[in-house]
Order: C-alpha cells, then sequence, then structure tokens
C-alpha cells in the first residue's frame, strides 16, 4: 500500500461512494475510508437507497450488493 494519495474522501455512502469513483475514473488516486463495517451501511439501514441513480454509477451493483 501507498503512503499517499491524490485524495481522501470521508464516508462510503452514496456521495461518498460516487465521488471516490469519479475521481478513480479520472485517474486519481483515491482513499476512500467509512467507520461502518459495510460502505452506506448508515443508508442501507436507517434510510432509503436510491438505485436508480446507483445503477446509473454501478450497473452491476444489485448482483453483489450486502441487501
Amino acid at each position: 500500500m501507498e503512503d499517499d494519495c491524490d485524495i481522501i474522501i470521508i464516508g462510503a455512502g452514496i456521495a461518498g461512494t460516487a465521488c471516490a469513483l469519479r475521481c478513480a475514473r479520472a485517474g486519481l488516486s483515491v482513499l476512500l475510508l467509512e467507520r461502518a463495517e459495510i460502505p452506506g451501511s448508515k443508508n442501507l439501514s436507517g434510510g432509503r437507497l436510491y438505485t436508480h441513480a446507483l445503477a446509473e454509477l454501478l450497473p452491476q451493483f444489485h448482483l453483489t450488493a450486502p441487501l
């Protein structure tokens, strides 16, 4: 593991994951940090998961989603 990166994103919910994905696709080295056991756990357990927007970012997410 490298000791440096271009960007650090705190929180792997919908916004953090989308940001990390866009940055990585732009060629940046990304570190995505999440305090929960699984990414987006607050949204998965206490809120709503917006699957239409997620499907646009990650078309195969429904095949591996921790639901």
